[in-house]
């Protein structure tokens, strides 16, 4: 088994700069954080979302699925 790596939202966009094309800020993945679509916790004095690598990408996945289902051919 992989360990579990948690990322907070910057290094997640850093990582992952594709995210961008999706609209995607270091905001708005703390927004899906706190709505329940990517797993992690709060921790530190500073309250900071820390978001496993894993959960992020599965949400990539699931949102470009839901990008080429809206496709309409005409």
């Amino acid at each position: 088994m992989s360990p579990v790596r948690l990322y907070s939202p910057s290094e997640l966009m850093e990582l992952y700069p594709q995210a961008a094309k999706l609209g995607w800020t270091p905001t708005k993945i703390g927004i899906f954080f706190r709505a329940g679509l990517l797993v992690g916790f709060v921790g530190g004095k500073e309250n900071k979302a820390m978001i496993t690598e894993q959960s992020f990408l599965k949400l990539i996945d699931f949102v470009n699925d839901v990008n080429r289902d809206r496709h309409i051919n005409t």
